[in-house]
């Protein structure tokens, strides 16, 4: 299966910059959503601009915030799923 990954750069709420590999939940497959999803189902109440997405170099959810991103410098990726369990090893 094809997915699209991104790379960008937000201002965290200290004033440090963070870049980030991520997937949006929109682009993962739902089996991997249930099997990396823990708790009672409800969404975390995020500030306005933050978005739950899957870091790829930590394995794990974090929070990226557009609000503070520079949009043009969002960058996409395409490739296929094995992004998910490679990333961590061949990017880092």
């Amino acid at each position: 299966m094809n997915m699209r990954y991104y790379r960008g750069t937000f201002t965290k709420a200290n004033g440090e910059l963070r870049t980030m590999f991520f997937v949006r939940p929109e682009d993962l497959p739902n089996e991997f959503i249930t099997e990396n999803t823990n708790g009672n189902g409800n969404r975390r109440a995020l500030k306005e601009g933050q978005e739950t997405v899957w870091d790829l170099k930590v394995g794990g959810w974090r929070t990226f915030n557009w609000k503070t991103a520079d949009i043009e410098e969002i960058q996409t990726f395409e490739t296929d799923e094995n992004i998910l369990n490679k990333f961590i090893k061949t990017n880092v």
